[in-house]
């Protein structure tokens, strides 16, 4: 399995699975091993094992970690009108057009354009509104892409901060 597959699934079970009894044999594992960071390096060392040598890979490009309910479904937080804004990293500098982001969307996660709400396009990313009952599946139809050259990062836009004076 390719490392960075392997990484997505750590990060998946880490989200999605019942961990309580391997949390508690890490307990028991750390008694072993009591300085020198325990649980760190246990940690560590189960890594070293699954992935194996990890020198070519990119640290950047490790996948976010989605936030997701407790039955697994990706939870947007920047929801208005029945509207789900996504953030997706390419912007003007990309020389990313709204027309562009739209056949995007349209070619990979087949809905229909129409229903696209406000895009908003800056410097080096972009927002982009879907009806709520699509955002995941326009998330996931975005994955492994690449537009105008760069490869594409979307994910739930977080939640507005109000503005404070």
């Amino acid at each position: 399995m390719h490392q960075m597959k392997k990484i997505e699934k750590i990060f998946d079970t880490a989200m999605t699975e019942d961990l309580t009894p391997y949390a508690d044999l890490l307990k028991k594992m750390k008694k072993r091993l009591p300085f020198f960071g325990g649980t760190r390096r246990i940690a560590a060392a189960v890594l070293c094992e699954y992935l194996g040598d990890i020198s070519k890979i990119d640290m950047d490009t490790l996948p976010e970690v989605t936030k997701r309910d407790m039955s697994g479904q990706v939870v947007f937080e920047d929801v208005k009108d029945g509207k789900a804004r996504i953030f997706i990293n390419v912007g003007k500098n990309h020389r990313v057009s709204p027309g562009d982001l739209i056949r995007e969307i349209v070619k990979r996660s087949g809905i229909d354009g129409k229903l696209i709400g406000k895009i908003d396009i800056h410097t080096t990313y972009s927002f982009i509104e879907v009806p709520e009952q699509y955002a995941e599946l326009v998330l996931l139809s975005m994955d492994n892409i690449k537009m105008k050259g760069v490869p594409v990062v979307a994910e739930p836009a977080k939640r507005k901060k109000p503005v404070t004076k």
